[in-house]
């Protein structure tokens, strides 16, 4: 028989292999069943691309982030696998990434604790969607996770520089989880005997990822993050509840997520470990803070899903009792069944219906809300792919079909001829007699106005 302390090692590893198959399994529906929404078909027409080269060139192009996730995404197309069924692949990495969430809580926390710590990721809003989309979200946050078990192994090795160099090839924020565990590598008294092995491996990663630099910096210079607007404090302080809870930014649950982070990064600083886990839960965070109140404007909640691991063992390490741990891990649960009761936009199913009702290339789209959420998608599922524009103040276009919510199509019924419900969207062509100046027009260059 094993001692008490290896048989306890088993069982919290047998705990993550089983919750992470479990996030697999929740995944996998909705990654099948789910249209594609605007970023996702940008991935797709990269994954459509017939050669490697062409697709390194497609995301210098048109993306913010480096492409290593679009080459693997290809590569799996490649073979035979469905556009959409590569986001298996992200779902995948999901289920990894709970399982090492839990082993690394283990090292810092005790089993119940860390367990809860891979209950809050494997439910937590932003985690669920990004592990079931066709984006290199849930790959970041992957690689974030397994930086942090080869940073606090006693001799980094050959394989931090795999890590380093997949991160950073993955995603540029990927670089602010680096300098947090540099700053930890070297201000951490335990770990002056691996200080320059450390170091030296994660140079090599990041040297090895610098070819991708130029383009990168021709990334930069097309400022695709144009849409984030001025620094905003309250962004930044609802970002550790809204990676876990995307609809609920309540300012007091904002500030007791925050307090209860905090409270437990405290409680991590007792050992080398744990000071690791509270760097990297609060050092990537400050540091693209300080960069968006300097001005550069990158700051996006949705790039810090590589501090969520650490945020939520951090969580967990504050709690002590089983009841705090379950009265957490029940509201973590109805959380997430809240996001799964949510509509879905059904782009495929407007898109056929606009077929069905008779559209052509050359009829104009109106549509009553964002047309940027729209476009992509119907340019993804009409047919011949039809490029669309968008086009404000569509006055002088009478004759067009509407796209429209419910609540609107229904103050447009005396326009709409035979309506069609889709989802919570209504479908229908329409003359309108009145000028109408809340809606977008998507066209095609081939379109005209009645």
């Amino acid at each position: 028989m094993g001692s008490p302390l290896r048989l306890a090692g088993r069982r919290i590893d047998v705990t993550a292999a089983a919750l992470g198959a479990a996030t697999v399994v929740l995944r996998v529906p909705r990654a099948l069943g789910e249209g594609l929404w605007q970023d996702e078909v940008a991935s797709a027409r990269i994954l459509r691309e017939p050669t490697l080269g062409r697709v390194l060139g497609h995301v210098a192009r048109t993306e913010s982030t480096p492409p290593l996730w679009y080459g693997l995404g290809w590569a799996v197309h490649q073979v035979g696998v469905g556009i959409v069924d590569v986001r298996l692949l992200s779902a995948l990495f999901d289920g990894v990434f709970v399982a090492l969430v839990v082993v690394l809580a283990r090292r810092v926390v005790p089993p119940v604790p860390a367990v809860l710590a891979g209950v809050l990721v494997a439910l937590g809003g932003n985690f669920a969607f990004a592990g079931r989309e066709l984006r290199a979200y849930m790959l970041l946050a992957l690689l974030a996770i397994a930086f942090a078990l080869l940073l606090d192994r006693r001799r980094p090795g050959p394989a931090l520089a795999v890590v380093v160099w997949a991160g950073a090839l993955t995603h540029y924020f990927f670089l602010f989880t680096v300098l947090a565990g540099l700053a930890w590598v070297w201000l951490e008294p335990t770990a002056r005997r691996v200080r320059l092995r450390a170091t030296a491996w994660i140079a090599v990663g990041l040297a090895a990822a610098a070819p991708w630099l130029p383009w990168a910096l021709r990334q930069y210079r097309q400022d695709r993050y144009a849409w984030i607007g001025p620094f905003d404090g309250r962004v930044v302080a609802g970002t550790a509840l809204r990676l876990f809870t995307p609809l609920i930014q309540v300012e007091a649950l904002v500030v007791a997520a925050v307090l209860l982070a905090a409270a437990g990064a405290l409680r991590l600083a007792r050992t080398p470990t744990g000071r690791l886990v509270a760097a990297l839960a609060f050092g990537p965070w400050l540091l693209a803070t300080v960069l968006w109140a300097s001005g550069v404007r990158i700051y996006a909640q949705r790039n810090l899903i590589e501090i969520g691991a650490f945020l939520a063992i951090a969580a967990a390490a504050a709690l002590r009792g089983r009841l705090p741990v379950a009265v957490l891990a029940a509201a973590a649960l109805c959380s997430y069944g809240w996001l799964q009761l949510q509509p879905q936009v059904p782009y495929a199913g407007i898109a056929s219906t606009l077929v069905a009702e008779g559209w052509r290339p050359s009829d104009p789209v109106l549509v009553f809300g964002s047309p940027y959420m729209l476009r992509s998608p119907l340019e993804w599922y009409l047919p011949r792919n039809p490029r669309l524009a968008i086009v404000r103040g569509p006055d002088r276009c009478r004759e067009s079909y509407v796209v429209a919510g419910s609540r609107r199509a229904r103050m447009l019924a005396d326009d709409l001829a035979h309506p069609r419900r889709v989802g919570t969207f209504v479908v229908a062509r329409a003359h309108l007699d009145e000028t109408v100046r809340d809606s977008s027009l998507l066209a095609a260059p081939s379109a005209g106005c009645a």
